[in-house]
């Protein structure tokens, strides 16, 4: 004979069973729930409205000095230190385009999109195209096993003091700056650059003016 203990627990699960939703709206609101999930990574790693990675936040230790860059502009000048301890001064490369990208081994987008910027310069070299990566703030070591990890071949110079990079303004890495043969700056971009894009700015870069 039921107890009143078992009917109050009857009671209970019958109530449980009722308010559960049926199996198959579960597998909806699961999927939905982890479709939220994906789409907030995405969001982080990628721009709204693109497909291209977002920028890391970069703290700098100079501060900076001059006017900020701008368009139309003569890009300012700098001189680092490269790999082999040699110095690089941006006006050596006057008569070249240059595109000067800032990037940290510790930073997701530069590592990600590293390979493409690789891939881009070999295309593009013989054309006259130099790449100047300015590293933030890393010890050489980090650059230099960084770089040997991965075989890039590009220029790449050390701003130990973030004082090139406070020149340029810089609050996010990657950041690229793209400078005619007469030093000039012609664009910039905060974030990381598919591979067509990068494509579309050197080439627009190496086009004789007014083409």
């Amino acid at each position: 004979m039921a107890t009143e203990h078992d009917e109050r627990t009857a009671a209970t699960e019958e109530h449980r069973e009722s308010a559960r939703l049926p199996r198959g709206i579960q597998h909806v609101v699961l999927t939905l729930v982890i479709g939220v999930v994906i789409a907030a990574v995405a969001w982080y790693f990628v721009q709204p409205g693109g497909e291209e990675p977002a920028s890391q936040a970069v703290s700098l230790t100079a501060e900076a000095s001059g006017p900020p860059p701008k368009v139309g502009e003569p890009a300012p000048d700098f001189r680092l230190t490269d790999m082999s301890g040699n110095l690089v001064q941006l006006s050596d490369f006057r008569g070249q385009p240059v595109w000067i990208t800032f990037w940290a081994s510790w930073c997701p987008p530069c590592r990600a999109e590293n390979p493409d910027i690789e891939a881009t310069y070999q295309k593009y070299r013989e054309a006259g195209l130099v790449v100047i990566a300015v590293d933030i703030g890393e010890e050489t070591s980090a650059a230099r096993g960084y770089l040997e990890r991965t075989g890039l071949s590009f220029l790449v110079g050390l701003d130990q003091t973030t004082e090139v990079s406070a020149t340029y303004r810089i609050v996010g890495i990657p950041t690229h700056y793209f400078v005619d043969g007469d030093g000039v700056l012609q664009e910039f971009r905060i974030g990381a650059l598919s591979r067509k894009a990068m494509d579309e700015k050197v080439e627009k870069l190496l086009a004789p003016e007014g083409q």
